[in-house]
């Protein structure tokens, strides 16, 4: 078995591994069971989809296909982009000081 691609995440190996079930390939996904020894770290290029020798050509031209119409899901978005960002730790800010500012304008009338 050969890698045609190497995960951010064991969600995006079983989406990728959907992919080439759809298109009749085989898979098997290498490095799942690694995740719960990682713990809270991210755990980049441990997961590893393999397919057959002889399917491998048309294996690495869906993850061509891949890459090129989706977005890595390493990279992050912007809220005005319609996409909550992966580090949420911007987004809890923002909510904790919207919370603050609505309380201050509703004591401000006692």
């Amino acid at each position: 078995m050969k890698c045609v691609y190497e995960a951010s995440d064991v969600l995006e190996a079983h989406v990728i591994q959907g992919l080439l079930e759809q298109h009749r390939i085989s898979s098997f996904i290498e490095g799942e069971n690694l995740i719960g020894a990682v713990g809270g770290l991210p755990a980049s290029y441990l997961v590893r989809i393999l397919v057959n020798d002889d399917d491998l050509i048309k294996g690495i031209s869906l993850m061509r296909d891949y890459d090129s119409t989706n977005e890595s899901l390493n990279e992050e978005g912007s809220i005005t982009q319609g996409i909550i960002p992966r580090n949420g730790n911007t987004l809890l800010v923002a909510t904790v000081i919207i919370i603050l500012m609505i309380s201050m304008e509703a004591f401000r009338y006692f």
